[in-house]
């Protein structure tokens, strides 16, 4: 028997194990959902993906603005769920409202987003959300329902040199990595909600965050479909968010509205 089949093999008996087992995910957020991704090889995909991101998009190469961006969600980070990992913060260059985040800690927020808000603490409310959506392991779960062995054999055996590029080129489409579902875009509306305000900041940053993005007059979708390729509706999402905030004890009123002009500023 050659080594590759072996190693095949292995693989099947492992993945065998994995589907048997409650899920792998670390925190206890996700108790029961199917991930066969063990979160070591979590981090190792996210440094794989996040070099073919940073070749597919322009990274806005500007310190201070990428320092801050860190240093916020470094912030948001050191109060959730999820410590096993560390944790990146880009800036991408493009006129777009979107923020997403890979495996293993890497999120990445566009200029375009980032002119739009108006102060620090709906900063944080994008970048917890996004780290919600790491915490709760959500890109693995969606690799593992659209993959199963297969991603499983790629990340362990590596036969597959063109797969991470493969899987940027169709990072936003509808059936893509990050084509979350409602359960999932509620959990880190949620998730990110709590961390957020954990974090000392005002917990209306996310309610005004999901309200701006309405484009209710002209009953088109609003910028916030373009930022999470959102599957819920933006005003059922927006009631459920303004829901929990009202039910929170809010633990800070950070705004920080000076300091994030500044940086605004300095944006393309």
């Amino acid at each position: 028997m050659t080594g590759f089949k072996l190693r095949h093999i292995l693989v099947t008996v492992m993945l065998g194990a994995a589907l048997l087992s409650s899920g792998c995910a670390t925190t206890g957020i996700n108790k029961g959902q199917i991930n066969i991704i063990a979160s070591d090889e979590e981090v190792q995909m996210g440094k794989e993906l996040s070099a073919e991101v940073e070749k597919e998009f322009t990274i806005y190469d500007n310190a201070e603005v990428t320092a801050y961006v860190q240093s916020v969600g470094d912030k948001v980070v050191r109060v959730c769920d999820r410590n096993d990992i560390e944790y990146h913060f880009a800036v991408i260059e493009k006129e777009e409202m979107n923020a997403f985040a890979m495996p293993g800690g890497y999120i990445y927020i566009y200029t375009g987003l980032m002119k739009d808000l108006d102060d620090e603490a709906q900063l944080a409310a994008v970048l917890a959300h996004e780290v919600g959506h790491v915490t709760a392991r959500h890109s693995t779960e969606r690799l593992t329902a659209m993959y199963g062995y297969q991603i499983l054999a790629s990340l362990i055996l590596g036969d597959d040199p063109n797969f991470w590029a493969g899987l940027v080129a169709n990072i936003f489409s509808t059936t893509g990595m990050l084509a979350y579902s409602r359960q999932n875009e509620y959990e880190a509306d949620r998730l990110g909600l709590t961390y957020a305000n954990a974090a000392g900041y005002d917990p209306d940053g996310m309610v005004e965050l999901l309200t701006k993005f309405i484009d209710t007059e002209r009953g088109e979708p609003g910028k916030l479909e373009q930022w999470l390729s959102t599957h819920p509706p933006s005003t059922e999402r927006m009631a459920r968010v303004r829901t929990m905030a009202t039910g929170l004890q809010a633990e800070g009123s950070l705004r920080n509205t000076a300091a994030y002009a500044k940086i605004k500023g300095k944006l393309p």
